[in-house]
């Protein structure tokens, strides 16, 4: 009788080892599918997850990047986020300077000079603030003697390459190609020729507008910033500098160099 209860025992300690493996089950949800792979998740790399599906001890050992993974919840209760490319991870920053302050690089020698101050927000985010002061240079272009001040504020959206792999990581967070909508707002005077008497008549115009813009800022020794942009976009008003407003077309390009801090 005591051998049968210590086999009875025995069964009854193997059923519930098999029990908890019925039930021991990593459930893996990836970016492009909807339904769980219900796995046994093997190593977790920096790059890479290794699983096996489950109730296939013996079967393949998968492979997946983590960049194609959304979530895995594990057996024990745990979830883990994943699905972020090495590029977007704000941690590959730390350290960097995530501000900047530009002048454009000829606006004084032509009498328009802008400011720009730069702040990222997140890896492939940023925002930007700009002052541009119209008649304030070296040389003003005396012909029609422009003046004021346009101010503008934009949203960076950094591109990413068109292939990525698990080790593809931006150089620096305010490096790299952009689209930039933009909207602006100013006034400004200027001389005009009066047609109808001696001497010139000042005229002056409030403008504003959406302009989008197409960029690339390379970081060079983590400190100087180096912008080179260009856009297109709907204006109201008049405006002969900084941002050309004409006809409800607006226009802008422009060099800037600056320091990152």
């Amino acid at each position: 009788m005591k051998v049968k209860l210590s086999y009875l025992a025995a069964f009854f300690v193997l059923f519930l080892f098999a029990s908890n493996d019925l039930v021991a089950q990593d459930k893996i949800y990836k970016k492009n599918k909807k339904e769980a792979i219900e796995a046994k998740v093997l190593e977790i790399g920096t790059g890479e997850i290794k699983y096996q599906i489950y109730g296939e001890a013996d079967g393949l050992v998968y492979v997946v990047e983590k960049t194609a993974i959304l979530r895995i919840e594990f057996e024990d209760g745990r979830t883990e986020f994943y699905g972020k490319e090495k590029m977007d991870m704000e941690e590959y920053f730390e350290g960097q300077k995530t501000k900047g302050l530009k002048i454009s690089f000829l606006g004084p020698l032509v009498g328009n000079t802008n400011l720009t101050y730069e702040q990222s927000i997140r890896p492939g985010r940023s925002f930007e603030i700009k002052a541009a002061f119209v008649g304030l240079g070296i040389n003003r272009e005396e012909g029609d003697d422009p003046r004021g001040v346009i101010v503008s504020a934009g949203y960076k959206l950094m591109k990413k390459p068109t292939f990525l792999t698990s080790d593809t990581r931006r150089r620096h967070i305010l490096q790299g190609g952009y689209l930039k909508p933009e909207i602006f707002l100013g006034h400004t005077s200027f001389d005009t020729n009066n047609i109808f008497g001696p001497g010139d008549v000042r005229e002056s115009s409030t403008t504003g507008g959406f302009i989008l813009n197409l960029g690339k800022q390379w970081v060079f020794s983590e400190v100087v910033l180096l912008d080179f942009f260009v856009g297109i976009g709907y204006g109201t008003g008049e405006s002969r500098r900084s941002t050309f407003v004409n006809n409800n077309f607006a226009f802008q390009s422009g060099l800037n160099v600056g320091i990152a801090f």
